[in-house]
């Protein structure tokens, strides 16, 4: 076992506990030692920018370094959230240019954060100055807790996704216009790609405002993904030259299928970078029919290839609060009963999950959000749920199991062939991903439902595959395309829904159909 596994517990159980500023202080030795005897093992705290430089080079650790003591008085090990995008209000100030500029032209405020009490503005890092400001932060972060005998890692993103929409500024137009550089070589390659003559000097790029299905929506779209996926390496390199002694993990919202375009969300990406992932997921919110928790962790078991895998922020309590579950029953989301924790973490475990963190340990008591997700009482105060819970944390921890964690979930029998275009092209062309991954929901709800159990497949993975179900392929580019002929070529076996390549690289319609040469393989 190496380092970074001996600083974790075999089987993490647990939740996120401290989100500034819940809960209250007088509570914590008692939390920590109800926690400890409930067979809770690990912890999971925001370490916000904004909570801790309250004025710039001036640091407050206090409440973080009392969380990692009372973490190993207790024997409980906590994971780091770091969250340097929730910027202090100071830096709105000092570095007024690194607002996010939205589509429409306005910038981001300062204001109060929805899922813990405290305020801050969300900045872009792509400015270098508030981004060698930021480095500052996450280097004394890491400095300061490498060593402590509470602490047992880092979590580098936060739901792995971005708000719908990104930054305009100069800064972001920047990093745009070098990554179309790297990508065409010249203006003059540009302008053939983009159908834009007009564009004499590279000061003349800026992206699209409005997406049409043309190439220079999709390279905007793109270059969104593998930016904010090199803003997660950048972060994960910061910590791990400092520390490379702890895990580093990040969890998203298996919502690849739905949010790549509007929200940069890539599991598969995601997973690469660190050395364990996970995900959020909570029946009660998301949907509780029998297919719905299996297609998620299917996903992140998938996106993971083969990485240990965490249940990062499950369902402990109810969700009766916010606006999109107070029209549902009341059994569906408002309210939740220790059977349906038990049913959640069984389900979990059954497709490989490794770990359980609940969304919270007790809920807040401020914002949108209180009252919501934890197993233990408003005052920390145990419950039927957290009852189960514990018994739950207790057999999954016993030693007989020890053998059962080595175990992990078949390769599935058929391999649902997940590419990025369609989706990209489809937001472009109708500002909606809802065709598409309505195609790969059903697909995955197809064979779930007659037992035959499906994975997704990344197009980089086909060759592991003799077997493919290809949704929704109505853009493939060229690489693409190839990439499946060859495939097939060598054996594998293709079944694919209609229009397949329809539209090709460029977002250009084929003269022949199917396009891209798959004429021929059909």
């Amino acid at each position: 076992m190496n380092t970074k596994e001996q600083n974790l517990p075999a089987f993490p159980f647990g939740a996120v506990y401290y989100r500034v500023s819940n809960p209250p202080k007088k509570d914590w030795d008692r939390d920590y030692k109800t926690a400890s005897e409930d067979a809770n093992n690990i912890f999971r705290h925001w370490f916000l920018w904004s909570a801790i430089e309250r004025s710039p080079g001036k640091y407050t650790w206090d409440d973080y370094d009392r969380q990692l003591d009372l973490a190993a008085k207790n024997g409980i090990k906590t994971i780091i959230a770091e969250m340097m995008t929730i910027a202090p209000e100071w830096t709105s100030r000092m570095y007024p240019h690194a607002k996010i500029e939205r589509a429409d032209g306005l910038h981001t405020q300062q204001g109060m954060h929805p899922s813990c009490a405290t305020g801050g503005i969300d900045m872009c890092l792509d400015n270098t100055d508030l981004r060698d400001k930021a480095v500052e932060f996450l280097t004394r972060l890491t400095e300061r807790y490498k060593d402590h005998p509470g602490l047992g890692g880092y979590d580098i993103w936060n739901e792995c996704n971005i708000h719908e929409g990104t930054c305009y500024c100069e800064g972001t137009l920047e990093k745009f216009r070098e990554w179309l550089k790297n990508k065409y070589g010249s203006l003059e390659t540009l302008h053939e790609a983009w159908w834009r003559p007009g564009l004499a000097e590279w000061a003349d790029v800026v992206p699209p405002r409005r997406l049409q299905p043309y190439n220079d929506s999709l390279d905007w779209l793109q270059f969104r993904i593998d930016n904010a996926h090199a803003q997660m390496k950048w972060r994960r390199d910061i910590i791990a030259d400092i520390d490379p002694n702890h895990r580093i993990t990040a969890h998203g919202l298996s919502m690849t299928l739905k949010r790549l375009a509007p929200a940069v969300a890539n599991d598969w990406e995601a997973a690469s970078l660190v050395d364990s992932y996970g995900l959020t997921w909570g029946s009660s919110r998301h949907g509780d029919e029998p297919w719905k928790q299996p297609r998620a962790m299917d996903l992140i078991r998938n996106a993971s290839r083969g990485k240990p895998w965490w249940h990062a922020e499950a369902y402990g309590g109810p969700l009766w609060l916010q606006p999109n579950v107070l029209d549902k029953p009341r059994d569906e989301g408002r309210i939740c009963y220790p059977e349906d924790i038990r049913y959640w973490n069984l389900t979990s475990y059954m497709h490989g999950a490794s770990g359980t963190l609940y969304l919270r340990w007790r809920p807040l008591l401020d914002g949108v959000l209180f009252g919501a997700f934890g197993p233990y009482g408003m005052d920390g105060s145990r419950t039927d749920r957290s009852e189960m819970s514990t018994s739950i944390a207790k057999w999954a921890q016993a030693p007989e199991q020890k053998e059962l964690w080595k175990s992990r979930p078949i390769k599935g029998e058929v391999g649902i062939l997940f590419v990025t275009e369609s989706q990209l092209f489809l937001y472009a062309q109708q500002h909606s991903t809802q065709f598409y991954s309505d195609c790969y929901e059903g697909a995955y709800r197809g064979f779930h439902d007659l037992n035959v159990q499906p994975d997704f497949v990344h197009i980089d993975d086909i060759d592991e595959w003799d077997f493919l179900y290809l949704p929704i392929p109505v853009m493939l580019n060229e690489k693409t395309s190839k990439r499946i002929r060859d495939w097939v070529a060598a054996g594998g076996t293709l079944v694919s829904e209609g229009c397949p390549a329809y539209w090709g690289d460029r977002a250009h319609v084929g003269e022949v159909q199917p396009n891209q040469g798959l004429d021929e393989l059909f």
